[in-house]
């Protein structure tokens, strides 16, 4: 059949929309992408539901399973203008989204169990599928002693028996664990391959497996568990599960870098487990750096500052709220914009506070600049200065034109 004016027009429409209905997916995911690597969870909640009502779960789901292998904005302090989405972090962020935090652990594919949801009729009911498989596989994991990295403290869609079994498998494991000794020198690997000597180890700061028998001391009066201290040279590796765990691999990664500090590699994966160890170790280098500054101590700094908003878990602002306080206005600064990636009210209330009681120029400028940050992506933030301006602020009309200046822009509360 020949072709006419109109079925050449109808082509090009049908092209047209093909292509429009293109864009607007790559959109979707592009924003998807970003919302996860920001570690924004309620936007990701709002954009997950509002694509299901538009085009339904299973496009709604599609979406999520694309954005895993997508590049996300990356902040300016990264120095550079795209990052790759994280494996843990973009697990950790789905789970979540899913109401199964906690349960990231278990030794099954990301993308394998989210592809498992695709013939649910919604995200709640996925979710509740999701919950139930991943809670039996956890139990299995469990009693089988493989306990690293559960956490079901935020959880309540996890059974009370399930949390108690987790608890009694714990206290079991590390109260059967054996310190190989060798004079002043400890073996605390079977120390790392439980939950509760993995925790107090990375709060402490410990690295690596081998530690002198004064800190041996210092963990175990931390942990506060009997735990036998031996010459058996067998000690070290008398669990012959230990290499093994946890069954996850990602996480048996993940407790490789924890053992070894290794800021790159904890940043790579993202995941919030790290925090303990980016903690002390930017304790550790602020210390140093006010003592030497060199730049060695610097980048260590910088590093450390960089590694928390990879991972980008609120307990992280705590942290950066001290490092801003640092008298060394270059330390300061590199705080001051990093809490500006944090897209949550607690950090806008920080920077807030710090405009309004701060005398130094550049510390009023930098908080300005990460205050105008955070608006963009936090619609909670003008909340929070409009509050702060109700009482007591010593830059009042600093921070009113600021927000005046920031009410004109344009958010990007779904970019």
């Amino acid at each position: 059949m020949p072709l006419t004016k109109e079925n050449q027009r109808d082509r090009i429409l049908k092209a047209v929309k093909e292509r429009v209905k293109e864009s607007d997916e790559r959109e979707r995911i592009r924003i998807i992408s970003n919302i996860i690597g920001d570690h924004r969870d309620r936007d990701l909640v709002d954009i997950i539901a509002q694509i299901e009502q538009d085009d339904g779960w299973s496009t709604a789901l599609e979406y999520l399973l694309k954005a895993r292998n997508q590049k996300y904005s990356s902040p300016m302090t990264i120095g550079k203008n795209e990052t790759n989405l994280e494996e843990l972090k973009y697990r950790e962020v789905v789970f979540g989204l899913l109401s199964c935090t906690g349960l990231e652990p278990v030794p099954v594919d990301t993308t394998t169990l989210l592809e498992e949801l695709d013939s649910e009729r919604s995200m709640i009911d996925a979710s509740r599928v999701l919950v139930r498989k991943l809670e039996n596989l956890a139990v299995d994991q469990i009693k089988r002693g493989d306990t690293l990295f559960f956490d079901f403290s935020e959880n309540i869609s996890i059974s009370q028996e399930t949390v108690n079994l987790l608890q009694h498998s714990r206290s079991r494991t590390i109260q059967g664990i054996s310190i190989e000794q060798d004079g002043d020198t400890a073996n605390i690997n079977n120390l790392w391959h439980c939950e509760y000597g993995r925790l107090a180890l990375a709060k402490l700061g410990i690295k690596d497996t081998l530690i002198d028998s004064g800190t041996l001391d210092r963990v175990l009066s931390v942990i506060q568990e009997p735990i036998n201290a031996t010459n058996d040279t067998t000690a070290s590796s008398n669990d012959e599960d230990t290499h093994s765990r946890p069954s996850n691999m990602e996480y048996r990664k993940l407790l490789t870098q924890i053992i070894h500090q290794d800021i790159n590699g904890l940043s790579l994966l993202a995941s919030r487990h790290s925090l303990p160890t980016l903690n002390t170790l930017l304790d550790e280098a602020s210390s140093q750096y006010k003592n030497s500054t060199t730049t060695v101590d610097f980048k260590k700094i910088l590093q450390c500052i960089n590694a928390h908003i990879a991972v980008r878990a609120l307990d992280s602002v705590i942290v950066l709220e001290k490092t801003s306080h640092m008298k060394n206005p270059r330390i300061a600064t590199l705080a001051i914009l990093a809490i500006g990636n944090f897209y949550h009210e607690s950090a806008a209330a920080i920077l807030v506070d710090k405009l309004c009681s701060s005398k130094n120029r550049e510390i009023k400028e930098t908080t300005a600049q990460s205050i105008e940050t955070l608006y963009k992506r936090c619609p909670e933030a003008d909340y929070v200065i409009s509050s702060r301006l109700d009482g007591e602020c010593t830059n009042r009309g600093k921070l009113v034109k600021l927000q005046r200046h920031l009410r004109k822009g344009r958010n990007l509360y779904y970019q």
